[in-house]
């Protein structure tokens, strides 16, 4: 996936890309269904709100928001701990952590994590959009 942020964004990351990324986590891998209970949203949503207060903790310094950034990198890095800890637990599967990685991996300042976490309202969005999907064809 074209994952990219700051200036190298594609015209497309909170649209196309993210629906693409939604659609690549809420499918089966065994069945290459769309599956509600592949990814469960309350497990994804943990790591979406982790991931917004960061960012606001960041984004409401202003002018410092560089140096808060820097300050709290590592705890943003740290994200990608807690997605194996859960996907060792099968809370999530590699589907999710792949591409919730990916996004943590192009963080890397304060533009950044705000681009990071609003691709991820969008995946969040449109994973919904696909278990309602689901939920209706039954």
């Amino acid at each position: 996936m074209n994952i990219k942020f700051g200036a190298n964004r594609p015209a497309t990351i909170f649209s196309d890309i993210a629906e693409q990324a939604a659609k690549w986590i809420k499918t089966d891998p065994e069945t290459n269904k769309i599956n509600k209970d592949n990814n469960k949203t309350t497990q994804l949503r943990k790591f979406y709100d982790e991931l917004t207060m960061w960012n606001e903790r960041v984004q409401t310094k202003g002018i410092a928001k560089e140096e808060e950034y820097k300050k709290l990198e590592a705890f943003i890095k740290m994200l990608k701990a807690k997605v194996a800890y859960a996907e060792g637990r099968k809370h999530i599967n590699s589907r999710f952590s792949g591409v919730f990685n990916q996004c943590i991996d192009q963080v890397h300042c304060a533009e950044t994590l705000k681009d990071a976490k609003l691709f991820m309202e969008a995946v969040m969005g449109y994973c919904k959009l696909f278990e309602l999907k689901l939920e209706e064809s039954l």
